[in-house]
């Protein structure tokens, strides 16, 4: 559902896009039913996109909605529901994640849908002039679809996080989310990562108060292996967390032959802490000389 617009959804944000309406007003404007178009209503209030006020619905003011509206505004009478419906947010989603673009193996690696609806989108996404591809690079080329789909990415996001009722820290790299928090109740949806994950491996640090976890925006829960804890760590250093840095690099030091060395600079590389991660290898591998 989060990453899935269906086009009466689209539709419906479009007619709130020029001003509020009431849900009979919205299933006459639509030909559809009172009872169909409320369970739609239900749908974007859950994503944050519409808000009510008494029996008028109204387009919402965070961020990813009026991200929509600017959208829509920019392509009058484009019908923007045929192609932005379906798989096209997970698409859009990671295409919008790679400033210079990405080729069709990582994209299929990273969305949710089958390769040929990927190839779809992407035919529909090329069509609308909203996507473009040189060589074996595709990338989205319309600035306010790509401002949407990361907007929308952070909105959903927020939304999750949320959910974990306590002091958050959060970052997001495309549909990975990793979360550092004090809640003590977590959505099921919430894997454990980075410190919980290191420290049952035999890290030596103190548990504190905070555990660490990390989600997909698909929704699909999955086992954090050790390397990815240690780059999800890592990642979360980035965020004024400087203090684990000393434990990462003594527990990256003992266990230098236990990891897989090339994951842990393939997850870096993704997750854009490279730098941090050779920073801290060159740092160990002077100490060793030096000592």
């Amino acid at each position: 559902m989060w990453l899935n617009f269906s086009k009466i959804e689209i539709l419906v944000l479009e007619r709130l896009s020029e001003g509020s309406a009431g849900p009979g007003k919205l299933a006459g404007a639509l030909g559809k039913k009172n009872s169909f178009i409320s369970r739609v209503i239900g749908k974007l209030l859950q994503k944050g996109m519409i808000t009510k006020n008494g029996h008028e619905i109204l387009l919402s003011q965070a961020a990813h909605a009026q991200s929509f509206k600017r959208l829509y505004d920019s392509r009058p009478n484009a019908r923007i529901e045929d192609w932005l419906c379906g798989s096209a947010m997970d698409v859009m989603i990671v295409l919008a994640g790679f400033a210079s673009g990405t080729d069709i193996k990582t994209l299929a690696q990273e969305v949710a849908c089958s390769k040929p609806t990927v190839f779809g989108v992407l035919k529909a996404l090329y069509s609308a002039g909203v996507a473009g591809k040189r060589g074996n690079t595709i990338w989205i080329c319309d600035s306010f679809v790509c401002e949407f789909a990361q907007t929308y990415a952070d909105g959903i996001c927020q939304l999750l996080v949320s959910k974990a009722n306590g002091h958050n820290i959060s970052t997001r790299v495309i549909k990975n989310v990793v979360v550092r928090t004090d809640a003590k109740d977590v959505p099921p949806l919430f894997s454990q990562t980075g410190m919980n994950v290191l420290i049952a491996r035999g890290m030596d640090a103190i548990k504190t108060s905070y555990d660490d976890y990390s989600f997909s925006l698909d929704m699909k829960k999955r086992a954090v292996g050790v390397e990815e804890a240690f780059i999800d760590a890592l990642l979360l250093t980035t965020l004024l967390l400087h203090q684990d840095n000393v434990v990462l690099a003594i527990f990256l030091k003992k266990n230098r032959k236990r990891l897989n060395i090339g994951k842990l600079r393939e997850l870096a590389k993704r997750y854009n802490v490279a730098g941090e991660l050779d920073a801290m290898r060159q740092a160990l591998d002077y100490a060793e000389k030096v000592g």
